[in-house]
């Protein structure tokens, strides 16, 4: 297992709906490595702002509609709801700039097998 591999491990949001109660997000899992992920979490998360940055976020959305064995070249469509309810106050959040992260293992479940990755996503609100 290589960096490329782990780099091949996809995630991208493709669908953003606001609801009275919270936000909801589909994200896509692409299995893009030449392994098996045998098992994974992905987690979401909206970084708090600073006033030269912004900085992590503790308080993190498993997203939902997962599963183990994900075969290479295969897709799969996760589900993240964020409840306005207990949330920071949202001007404190960079809600057009959430995190998604994937911890995982390639091939088999071991320490050497073991991946993880995340990127910040950047919404363009329309």
């Amino acid at each position: 297992m290589t960096l490329e591999d782990i780099n091949r491990v996809q995630l991208e949001i493709v669908d953003t709906e606001i609801l009275d109660d919270g936000m909801r997000y589909q994200i896509k899992l692409l299995n893009g490595s030449n392994y098996t992920i045998k098992q994974n979490i992905v987690h979401f998360t909206y970084p708090i702002k600073l006033d030269n940055g912004i900085s992590d976020n503790t308080y993190k959305v498993e997203a939902t509609n997962n599963k183990l064995n994900i075969q290479p070249g295969e897709e799969l469509l996760l589900n993240v709801f964020t409840p306005f309810e207990g949330m920071a106050e949202k001007d404190i959040l960079a809600l057009d700039q959430p995190i998604v992260s994937i911890v995982g293992y390639l091939k088999q479940v071991d320490e050497e097998s073991k991946f993880s990755n995340s990127r910040s996503i950047l919404l363009v609100q329309q």
